[in-house]
């Protein structure tokens, strides 16, 4: 799939094939090569066609990270649980309470770091480290902190049943703190 996560590889894969078959049709003349030539540029649009159609697995774990940034950012606690796990009750708690001591202005993801997803899974599952830049009202009482802010974000996600990419756990910290981060626990 990862052919499909961006049109630059199939740009450079045609560019190269079509180098290569031009300058041996060039050289020999012979029609056949110059039907190759011609057979890899349809072939270069086709792909990139199907680029467009074809949802790879980061493609649908960048969505989904859009429409989680969205759902935070309008403080919307049923919808942000909505993108949570079937089997993970203990981090739908985790948001319920959570969720309330934040105010969001705003929520959006500045970098993804790193997406893994295990194809070999059952189901397939992904770890996702990317930051956020947030803006609000965050914490109560003395603890209350406003204006923007970077969080790090790792995420444990995992494909349903529906095809839907949902989180499995989850932690977020301040970025110079990532690297100090446990990992996920992958066989949860």
């Amino acid at each position: 799939m990862w052919l499909f996560d961006s049109p630059i590889y199939i740009v450079l894969i045609g560019i190269v094939l079509g180098v290569f078959v031009g300058i041996a049709w060039t050289a020999s003349g012979r029609k056949e090569l110059l039907y190759a030539l011609i057979g890899v540029g349809v072939l270069t649009v086709i792909m990139l066609i199907a680029e467009r159609v074809v949802v790879s697995d980061r493609e649908a774990i960048q969505a989904t990270l859009a429409e989680i940034a969205r759902d935070v950012q309008a403080n919307d606690v049923k919808r942000v649980v909505g993108h949570i796990a079937k089997g993970s009750p203990s981090i739908v708690q985790k948001v319920r309470s959570e969720m309330p001591n934040y105010d969001f202005t705003e929520c959006r993801v500045t970098k993804i770091h790193k997406t893994d997803v295990d194809a070999s899974a059952e189901p397939r599952s992904a770890i996702v480290e990317f930051n956020v830049r947030v803006d609000g009202k965050f914490g109560q009482g003395v603890a209350e902190i406003r204006g923007p802010g970077v969080r790090w974000i790792r995420l444990q996600m995992v494909r349903e049943e529906d095809g839907k990419w949902r989180v499995l756990d989850y932690k977020h910290a301040p970025p110079d703190q990532f690297m100090m981060a446990e990992p996920l626990d992958p066989d949860r």
